[in-house]
């Protein structure tokens, strides 16, 4: 059984949904498995739990709204 693992910051429940379709059906496409053996997580992590160059994503939106 395929698993697939996305790591992001929080997303509304539409969103997860259509990413576990879209994952799904592009996994499928590629690798010819059908969709009912695939799982698919979302791992969510908050803001300041993500980082890039140095600073939290919480960070970066912060310096972004100026």
């Amino acid at each position: 059984m395929p698993v697939i693992t996305v790591a992001i910051h929080p997303i509304d429940q539409e969103q997860k949904a259509r990413l576990i379709k879209e994952i799904t059906k592009t996994a499928v496409e590629i690798t010819k498995v059908p969709a009912d053996k695939y799982v698919v997580f979302i791992d969510e992590y908050q803001n300041e739990s993500i980082g890039l160059a140095g600073k939290t994503r919480a960070e970066i939106i912060a310096e972004a709204s100026f």
